[in-house]
């Protein structure tokens, strides 16, 4: 149970016309030994019912009472009121379980339900009324009816009542002292935050400049600014982040080196919402979030091991702060300083880091699911479908550019900027704001904030066409991407490949020698694989790589990817010598390709991983192979081409000397090597598969 504002001590005063308050807060150690007492106090009465719980005298472990009322709340989080089992109840006061049986027959198991009964049974014999000369005798004989006592009757009558219920522990150990005092503290924090209006925080920014050095990416004053944006829109609370006045100057120059302070202001609109504390309990949710300090659950404490990790990183890079206190019709300002920060048990810097990096992934993955737009909805959605279509479902990225909902926000000369997406490639990072039409004022901000980044070569805008006109003096400065109804993807890409491409770059980075000396050395890189490693994001670029590449040892094949020439030679002979043993001892024209395929990856370790499709890409480029299918189940692989018998009975014999070997061990060169073959302008057989083209080439 929480105690109001009213409840807390605190001190009013006035200086210079204004008025402030401050509270009581305990510090480490005070008042230890009273609210030890306190604590011991609830123990022994443990199991025992309320009406033996003297208000007073918990008090008086305290000595003030005002204060001593916040700790018995505070306990609350501990020790509750908890009502007794109807059937545990009955069961103790009559052990032979006929009381039981019968008021189970009269429908009977509520204490409600007995008064209900009672007050029949009055209606029915004493006309609705009992004088206290009759009360003995009326409760009597109605519970002889149940098998009852009057005493025992009596109790099970007022056994819901708030002075019957039992004091009962949440956890399995009492609390201590410390933690009876910090959740105190925490709880007159937010009882002065529940009736605030605005909170104004000034925030050290070299300090997340610090976190920064520390962390690899996403631990800067952008993440914690992100997750602000995050929260604050998921809880319902207004915010605002500006610098402060005396160091506002715009980060964009890169002649300045200080970093200025930020001034972070979270309010409500009170003429909407009424009174303060309406909005108010939103806004001490957010402070508690931001400052990292949350509980844990009466079921997660440390008896269970649980370390507290923090939320966020605010407590630790906070210069100063105060609210707008509202109480008795008016309004002071609460002062808050490091030591008010330290009651609350606020990490320190380097504590507070690995929560940071924790929080901010969260506050990431849980960002992209909030959008101000069905065209945002749209468009995050449609890239992440293309992004699986390609096999990219982890990193959700297309030609290499990696989309990120809510990335952090631009900072201003005045104000802040938060773009819709962020589009990543290394080395660049693109953001993406999607304008709407929506009304004057809203195309009046948004183009004075973007009039603010000019000269920036970074901004991507997408613009309806119905705004074009609107926002036609931003295409002076910003590449514009024109929309109808929703974003195309196609249209972006184009943007993105045609003003930022360094694919000549990229290409001419690749260490040629080492990529052939590792085909050499693995046989096989697949195309997956390629795109990796030379850094190539579309298949054009993968093939212009491939121009370098290829020579008489390596080849390259659309789909499959990089092969030793050699490797492949002795990879075709060899399947194609194993389906003509199979096929013949077996009596059958052709095997499954299932088997054919769990074969090869059995005796060649680098086609462990490879994908179905690679392979049977593979077997159709070899004019041996024919592959069938009767029903998208029934999928079988024959040869076509016969092979004279010497040749059969040598390469047969070859097989057997090797057997204890892999399959994929050197072998003796052929007397007939197989040359790649080109498709020709002759018909295949009828049954001969097609290759279907890619149908997101021209959109990917």
């Amino acid at each position: 149970m929480r105690f109001s504002l009213q409840d807390v001590k605190k001190t009013v005063y006035r200086r210079g016309g204004d008025l402030f308050v401050t509270l009581h807060f305990l510090p480490p150690g005070e008042l230890q030994q009273e609210i030890g007492r306190l604590i011991a106090y609830h123990e022994r009465l443990l199991g025992l019912p309320r009406r033996q719980f003297s208000s007073d005298e918990a008090c008086s472990c305290i000595g003030d009472y005002r204060l001593a009322q916040c700790l018995l709340s505070t306990l609350s989080y501990w020790y509750r009121w908890q009502g007794r089992d109807w059937h545990e109840v009955v069961q103790e006061l009559d052990a032979s379980g006929v009381a039981e049986h019968l008021l189970l027959e009269a429908e009977i198991s509520t204490p409600s339900a007995l008064r209900l009964a009672l007050y029949d049974f009055v209606n029915q014999y004493y006309h609705g009324f009992l004088s206290s000369e009759q009360r003995d005798e009326a409760l009597s004989a109605f519970a002889s009816r149940y098998a009852l006592t009057q005493t025992s009757l009596e109790y099970l009558l007022a056994l819901d009542s708030e002075e019957e219920t039992l004091l009962t522990r949440a956890t399995t150990i009492p609390p201590t002292p410390q933690e009876v005092a910090l959740l105190y503290n925490q709880w007159v924090f937010e009882a002065a935050l529940t009736q605030s209006s605005s909170v104004r925080f000034v925030i050290d920014s070299a300090a997340f400049s610090h976190l920064n050095s520390q962390q690899s990416v996403g631990t800067g004053i952008g993440a914690a600014i992100k997750r602000l944006c995050f929260l604050a829109r998921k809880i319902g609370v207004y915010y605002d982040l500006t610098y402060e006045e005396e160091n506002a100057v715009s980060p964009l120059q890169s002649d300045i080196p200080a970093i200025p302070r930020l001034v972070l202001t979270l309010y409500g609109p009170q003429e909407v919402t009424g009174a303060a504390q309406q909005y108010g309990l939103r806004l001490a949710r957010l402070c508690r979030l931001l400052l990292g300090y949350e509980r844990v659950s009466g079921n997660e404490r440390r008896e269970h091991g649980h370390k507290r990790v923090g939320r966020a990183t605010l407590g630790s890079v906070i210069v100063s702060a105060e609210a707008t206190v509202h109480f008795l019709q008016r309004a002071y300002t609460l002062a808050m300083d490091a030591q008010l920060l330290t009651f609350l048990q606020i990490k320190t810097l380097p504590e507070a880091t690995e929560g940071v990096q924790q929080e901010n992934n969260s506050a990431s993955a849980g960002s992209t699911t909030v959008f101000d737009s069905s065209i945002e909805q749209s468009f995050a959605e449609t890239f992440g479908a293309l992004a699986r279509v390609r096999g990219e479902e982890t990193t959700a990225s297309m030609h290499g550019w990696q989309l990120e909902r809510e990335p952090e926000p631009l900072l201003l000369q005045q104000g802040i900027f938060i773009p819709d997406f962020a589009l990543t490639r290394p080395p660049y990072r693109i953001y993406v704001e999607i304008l709407g039409f929506w009304t004057p004022a809203y195309r009046e901000r948004k183009i004075q904030k973007l009039r603010q980044l000019e000269g920036r070569d970074d901004i991507l805008l997408a613009v309806p066409r119905e705004a074009q006109a609107a926002f036609a003096a931003l295409a002076e400065h910003f590449p514009v991407i024109v929309y109808d109804q929703q974003l195309s993807i196609t249209d972006l890409l184009h943007v993105l490949e045609t003003r930022y491409d360094d694919s000549a770059a990229r290409l001419a980075q690749i260490d040629v020698a080492a990529v052939r000396a590792l085909i050499e050395e693995h046989g096989w890189l697949s195309e997956r694989e390629s795109y990796t490693l030379l850094h190539c994001y579309r298949s054009i670029e993968l093939q212009q790589a491939a121009d370098s590449i290829v020579n008489d040892e390596i080849g390259f094949m659309v789909g499959v990817g990089f092969y030793s020439r050699s490797w492949l030679e002795q990879l075709h002979r060899e399947t194609v010598l194993w389906l003509r043993q199979q096929t013949s001892e077996a009596g059958r024209q052709a095997l499954a390709l299932s088997e054919v395929l769990q074969t090869m990856r059995a005796y060649h370790p680098q086609l462990a991983t490879c994908e179905d499709i690679t392979l049977e890409l593979l077997l159709g480029s070899w004019p041996e192979m024919q592959i069938q299918r009767t029903s998208i189940f029934d999928v079988t692989v024959q040869i076509i081409a016969e092979m004279p018998s010497d040749e059969i009975k040598k390469e047969s014999l070859h097989m057997d000397e090797h057997a204890e070997a892999s399959w994929h061990a050197p072998t003796k060169q052929a007397t007939r090597t197989v040359k790649e073959r080109r498709p020709g302008p002759r018909k295949r057989a009828e049954n001969t598969v097609k290759q279907q083209p890619n149908l997101w080439e021209n959109v990917l």
